[in-house]
């Protein structure tokens, strides 16, 4: 489906402030909804741009060949990293994409994350996915408002709301994840940050054993949300879970 075209109408949308955002949190629950013919796209905030390693456009390069892997759609909304904020203007660019694509579910990043960009894009999507379902608001395009809102945990999530079993396509979401050569890399050549450090993919790894843990299965990976759990939700699991 070209970027471009007007018959969308996404099943899930994932929100990362950065490239590589999605991927370390729910490329596995993104790779199985591809398999199950699910409408499914990430939609990059900024092309981290003040990222310590890589440049905007090996990132972009490195951004796509991760969505071809999964098998999802990727766009860029090139908001300047670490400055874009929750003011009118970037709230009403989001919600333009918002009311093009019309997501069904829309998976934002964690709320208490450590990185103030994470923060940020999580109350900003909030605020976009509410407001971009007002008739009466001043923004380009037809109103819509995703039916649920979900999130990837942060510094302390607690006990998640959904577990989706993602060992079927394991091994591809690795290879999304290992597609961010410039971030994840152990190159000694490069400048050591704390997502290039081994712990940072041994808690990636960790992470998904612990909840493939408590759903009895080889890695899951985990989902937020408001409660009631909102229907789409369940039926969005349902969906994940049926065998192809």
């Amino acid at each position: 489906m070209s970027p471009d075209s007007d018959s969308f109408g996404l099943d899930i949308l994932a929100l990362g402030a950065h490239p590589d955002d999605v991927e370390v949190h729910v490329g596995g629950i993104l790779a199985l909804a591809s398999d199950r013919g699910l409408k499914t796209a990430i939609l990059d905030l900024t092309s981290g741009d003040l990222g310590t390693r890589g440049t905007p456009d090996t990132r972009k390069l490195e951004a796509q060949e991760a969505a071809q892997i999964l098998g999802v759609l990727r766009l860029v909304l090139d908001f300047p990293d670490g400055r874009f904020t929750e003011a009118e203007a970037y709230r009403q660019r989001l919600m333009i994409e918002l009311r093009r694509l019309r997501p069904r579910v829309l998976i934002l990043p964690a709320p208490d994350d450590r990185h103030p960009d994470h923060r940020r894009a999580h109350q900003l999507g909030r605020e976009a996915a509410y407001y971009a379902g007002l008739k009466n608001y001043p923004c380009p395009g037809v109103p819509w408002r995703p039916e649920a809102l979900a999130w990837v945990g942060g510094e302390n999530p607690g006990q998640p709301d959904l577990l989706v079993d993602v060992s079927a396509v394991w091994d591809r979401r690795m290879a999304a994840f290992d597609a961010f050569g410039s971030q994840f890399s152990q190159d000694a050549s490069l400048p050591v940050t704390r997502i290039a450090h081994p712990a940072f993919r041994r808690g990636v790894l960790g992470r998904a054993m612990h909840w493939g843990s408590l759903r009895m299965c080889d890695w899951a990976e985990a989902l937020w949300c408001d409660r009631p759990l909102p229907k789409a939700l369940v039926q969005l699991l349902a969906h994940l879970e049926t065998p192809a």
